[in-house]
């Protein structure tokens, strides 16, 4: 964290692009400590997300870009589906359903603008296409976790939530200072709270992990297939 800030506030490019990438390998390590479960959706999310992060460090290119942002797409993905997994989503009440449905048709609405303004300040098609794809990917992923607080009150939603918040926040950090204006603190901050997202996603596997294991463990055993749960 305290390297991301200094890469910041230095404003060297090649110091800002090696050090995010070692966000999740830390986390990683500190992971592993106490836990040896792993989740296989958390494994694609894990691998995708630092191949998004670790694409500048040896190239920098229009199409790296590309390949970061397909690549973060990816791991919004995977987030949806480890909080689709845990959560019935089918039990959510009509009323909060129907709210949900309203807020994604404005959030959608919105990205179809923004995308609209951007097909105009950039060329590549491509790149347009991807930038959407990943922006509509987080606002599914903040509107599912949001559906899951309301369907279930628990720690584990809770953590989820914020998780889905830091990413989406740090995302529009990252964007404003790719294409409109870039200043040092908003990387600082899309960096903390980018981190505070991971932070918040390994404690959220973490605590599930407990969660299944608890059954298993008053029984005597550990099932196999808790390992890819």
């Amino acid at each position: 964290m305290s390297l991301n800030i200094f890469a910041a506030i230095s404003e060297d490019a090649v110091f800002l692009q090696a050090t995010k990438p070692l966000f999740i390998p830390v986390f990683l390590v500190f992971y592993f400590i106490k836990n040896k479960i792993i989740n296989l959706l958390f494994v694609l999310f894990l691998v995708s997300s630092f191949v998004g992060d670790a694409a500048f460090v040896f190239v920098s290119s229009y199409t790296v870009e590309k390949s970061s942002n397909l690549m973060y797409f990816m791991s919004y993905i995977c987030l949806i589906g480890i909080i689709v997994s845990k959560f019935n989503l089918v039990k959510i009440d009509k009323v909060v359903g129907i709210y949900l449905v309203f807020m994604f048709l404005i959030n959608a609405y919105f990205l179809y603008l923004l995308y609209k303004i951007l097909k105009i300040m950039i060329a590549d098609n491509a790149e347009v296409l991807i930038f959407g794809l990943k922006s509509a990917s987080l606002i599914i992923l903040l509107l599912v976790s949001f559906g899951a607080y309301l369907a279930k009150d628990s720690a584990l939603s809770i953590l989820f939530l914020m998780l889905g918040l830091c990413f989406f926040f740090s995302d529009i950090l990252n964007y404003i200072t790719s294409y409109y204006l870039y200043d040092w603190r908003f990387v600082m901050i899309d960096r903390l709270l980018h981190a505070t997202g991971l932070f918040f996603l390994f404690n959220y596997i973490a605590e599930a992990n407990k969660i299944v294991k608890e059954p298993a463990v008053n029984e005597g055993r550990v099932p196999s297939e808790n390992l890819l749960a």
